[in-house]
């Protein structure tokens, strides 16, 4: 997958974001993390899904800092190509295992109550914090 394939799909467009648009996004995971580790004890299905949505807006503040926004179809398996096309070899890992976490909410969300287990959540939390952290200080430099 390349970025002129996903423009070519239809699935990316090019985007000339101001300040706020990439800053607010980023507003975004730190409201969530704090969330998911509130009702951790309470619900790890919502935990997990709620941590899942703050490492899907860091990146979207990534993209629009790269100078794309996602479709609406789709958007967040692009958000993850996207992810996967741009982060250097040391994080892939860390993206492809964001994107597994991106199917386990999906099944969360709509087809299976309690799919996840409390490790899965507390090392969702841990690994999205450090991410989170490390756009933060790319974007905001």
């Amino acid at each position: 997958m390349t970025i002129d394939k996903l423009l070519r799909e239809g699935k990316l467009h090019q985007f000339k974001a101001t300040h706020d648009e990439i800053e607010k996004p980023l507003e975004i995971p730190e409201r969530d993390l704090s969330v998911a580790e509130k009702i951790f004890e309470e619900n790890l299905d919502w935990s997990f899904s709620i941590t899942y949505n703050a490492i899907l807006q860091a990146c979207r503040a990534y993209m629009f800092f790269s100078g794309y926004h996602p479709a609406t179809s789709e958007m967040h398996k692009t958000v993850f190509e996207f992810m996967e096309v741009m982060t250097e070899e040391p994080h892939k890992e860390m993206i492809a295992y964001f994107d597994r976490a991106r199917r386990k909410r999906h099944k969360t969300l709509y087809n299976e109550v309690g799919l996840v287990s409390r490790e899965e959540v507390l090392e969702l939390l841990k690994q999205a914090r450090t991410f989170i952290t490390e756009m933060g200080k790319r974007l905001r430099t």
